[in-house]
């Protein structure tokens, strides 16, 4: 299960995250941590005398001042460029979706939204670089399962709290995977491929983008699902996946939509089967696994914008409906099924009640496969 946190019984995300007083003192600090600035009106009466009508007229005009500037800077959002982090290097699957985003963005607010990819530590850097912002909007993350999810399930000593260190924002779109073979494999269908696989246990192998990511866990289900052994095999990505692949170094690979668009006739694989619940339009003539023969692997996974604990509800409110009315655009629907995601744009309540779902299935999922005990 996820470290220090229990997926059914944290506050919902729709109240807009945890304030840092909050963080610092732990569970249950929303029943007796009051509203910092209410907080800090209450030390600064106790220090005054009763009858100091003008001094307690000046503090509370400070403090109506002080809401006052917050609120007028929440409605003139965004006055300044807006950084995206993306925390994975350049010209992967999150980066490409970020940076369809980016461009839809900027011609709503009228700002430029800066595409940063801050790489390292399987997504901690540049998440940390969101968690340890300023909530002001400036600073916001594209993240997926991969990255804000499975994390904090599998990995030892995790930084970061699912369900407390980042608020989602809206849903932007989602993805699929597919299962590749080699070429050189001696089988056509998927029906063939489970055959084969179930009579040489642990004999094949598997490629993934990482322990954890999407592509894992849809091959675990696949092998729940089918009762096949294959030994996992673990990559920094989907491109030296792919290559070793085509190369014949590994048998098969549930590789990403976005990335099978790209190979759809590429003579040294063989796709057999898309994990989703419907044909992808990339790739129309490559079945769904349900089709294939094998059901219960329809999965699919998301790509979120994130802010930082503490984001105000209106910006939230804000950029999930940009990000919905982007979604709903021909010109940008055709972009992002072009590159094999599939537009989402759920406003921010949505997200925050698919993003915790979310969070609390797979976290059940990997306790059920015992992947976190391997993982760790």
């Amino acid at each position: 299960m996820f470290k220090r946190c229990n997926a059914l019984s944290y506050p919902s995300p729709e109240g807009g995250g945890w304030t840092r007083a909050e963080r610092a003192a732990g569970w249950g600090a929303r029943a007796t941590i009051p509203h910092p600035a209410r907080a800090r009106y209450c030390s600064a009466r106790a220090t005054l005398p009763w009858r100091g009508g003008k001094a307690r007229l000046s503090l509370a005009l400070c403090f109506l001042f002080g809401f006052a500037t917050s609120a007028s800077a929440q409605d003139n959002y965004p006055s300044r460029p807006i950084t995206l982090i993306v925390p994975y290097a350049a010209g992967g699957s999150i980066d490409l979706v970020a940076r369809i985003l980016a461009e839809g963005l900027t011609a709503r607010l009228n700002q430029s939204i800066i595409v940063e990819n801050k790489p390292g530590g399987n997504g901690v850097i540049g998440i940390g670089a969101v968690v340890k912002s300023k909530p002001d909007g400036y600073t916001l993350q594209m993240g997926a399962v991969g990255a804000n999810v499975t994390p904090a399930a599998v990995q030892k000593d995790y930084p970061f709290d699912p369900l407390r260190d980042y608020v989602p924002v809206s849903m932007v779109a989602e993805w699929s995977a597919i299962l590749v073979v080699k070429k050189d494999l001696p089988v056509r269908t998927l029906s063939e491929f489970v055959v084969y696989a179930r009579a040489r246990p642990g004999a094949l192998n598997f490629g993934t983008t990482g322990y954890g990511s999407f592509a894992h866990l849809v091959s675990e289900v696949f092998m729940q699902q089918t009762g096949v052994s294959m030994q996992h095999v673990q990559y920094k990505g989907g491109a030296p996946a792919t290559t070793d692949l085509m190369a014949g170094t590994i048998d098969a690979h549930m590789m990403s939509s976005a990335v099978g668009a790209g190979h759809a006739e590429n003579p040294l694989v063989k796709m057999l089967a898309v994990a989703s619940p419907r044909r992808l339009p990339s790739i129309p003539n490559v079945p769904t696994m349900a089709e294939a023969g094998v059901s219960g692997v329809e999965q699919t996974a998301w790509l979120c914008v994130f802010g930082p604990p503490g984001l105000p509800e209106a910006i939230r409110e804000r950029i999930a409906r940009e990000v919905v009315a982007i979604a709903q655009q021909p010109a940008f629907q055709t972009k992002f099924r072009n590159t094999g995601f599939e537009p989402l744009g759920l406003d921010a309540a949505a997200s925050a009640r698919m993003y915790r779902d979310e969070v609390a299935r797979w976290s059940a999922f990997i306790t059920e496969r015992g992947l976190a005990e391997k993982g760790k």
